[in-house]
């Protein structure tokens, strides 16, 4: 794929391979992104997208989740180790676990089925351009030492550029999960030692997949937009908010103990009731969130993440639209 730095990659010069075991999907993918101008390989086989993946010459795999014998985890880490692919994965079966799982395996984009075939245009497109920039950005590198003071001031610009796009979600403004996991390991080293509390928050749009079903992902990024600006109007300005996936956030509130913690993230769940998002059913969008506070619950980042993730799948088995303290509860 030929592109500058100036420039974006052309359809024509994007080349995709789509791998689903259902064949009625992988037939309707493959025809709408081949009439769209992509160059496109199919099959049905995890172990034959393996095979295709170490010719290296996929910029974007569009990979379902739920296949065998080769899984869809399994060409994934095919595509992210030996391919330096981009990954877009499609699923119909969409959880928090998985969605975590997917960011965790370096996943581009996650879209659910039934796909939005807008949605996945765009997503091709901009799983290709950042897989451009990351191959631009390898072959300067890999030339540095033979290359003067100016071409390495063009690797940081490109680096950058990478970095600023990637690091913030464009639907909230709001940094991503790994904005997020920059600052936790410091917050929680400096609370330590300093004997200051620090609260990690989960939180989950409640039926924001119905939203995004009803109404489309316009109405979903609208409701999206609505929830960080309240995170960023309840939140202090040393306070760290991000969006992980899908209608999920977490927060992370420095030298804040678990009664003020409960303070600030009730008016948040309060707020997103009372913004009066109509989910398409009569009923309005709510949000549920789960509370863990270091050193009372855990004192390392794996912990109070799990802890705070429990908190927040105890407040959503509750029926949603409430905020649940980690301490006491039985995952413990």
């Amino acid at each position: 794929m030929s592109t500058d730095l100036g420039g974006l990659p052309r359809p024509e010069d994007i080349a995709v391979l789509v791998v689903d075991d259902d064949y009625s999907v992988l037939e309707v993918v493959t025809e709408f992104l081949s009439g769209a101008g992509y160059r496109v390989s199919a099959t049905t086989s995890g172990a034959d997208a393996c095979n295709l993946l170490r010719s290296g010459r996929f910029h974007v795999l569009l990979a379902d989740l739920r296949m065998s014998p080769v899984s869809g985890w399994e060409v994934i880490r095919a595509a992210r180790e030996e391919a330096k692919t981009e990954v877009i994965v499609m699923t119909g079966y969409a959880s928090l676990d998985s969605s975590l799982e997917a960011l965790h395996q370096g996943v581009f984009d996650f879209l659910q089925k039934p796909l939005d075939f807008e949605r996945l245009d765009r997503a091709v497109r901009n799983a290709a351009n950042h897989n451009a920039l990351t191959r631009r950005s390898r072959e300067l590198l890999e030339n540095l030492s033979a290359r003067n003071r100016e071409l390495e001031e063009e690797v940081r610009k490109i680096r950058g550029e990478m970095e600023a796009r990637s690091l913030f979600d464009p639907v909230t403004g709001l940094p991503d999960h790994r904005g997020l996991r920059n600052v936790l390991a410091g917050e929680i080293a400096r609370s330590l030692r300093h004997h200051h509390p620090l609260a990690l928050v989960a939180l989950s749009l409640d039926r924001f997949e119905a939203l995004l079903e009803r109404q489309g992902e316009e109405a979903g990024n609208r409701a999206l937009a609505r929830a960080a600006a309240i995170l960023r109007e309840d939140l202090r300005r040393s306070d760290t908010a991000c969006r992980v996936a899908g209608g999920e956030f977490e927060a992370l509130l420095p030298m804040t103990a678990k009664a003020e913690a409960e303070r600030v993230i009730g008016r948040v769940v309060g707020e997103v009731r009372r913004a009066g998002i109509d989910v398409g059913d009569g009923r309005v969008l709510t949000c549920s969130a789960g509370i863990a506070v270091l050193p009372d619950d855990a004192e390392s980042a794996e912990e109070l993440l799990r802890l705070a993730r429990g908190a927040l799948r105890e407040a959503q088995a509750r029926s949603g639209d409430r905020l649940v303290l980690a301490s006491g509860l039985s995952f413990r």
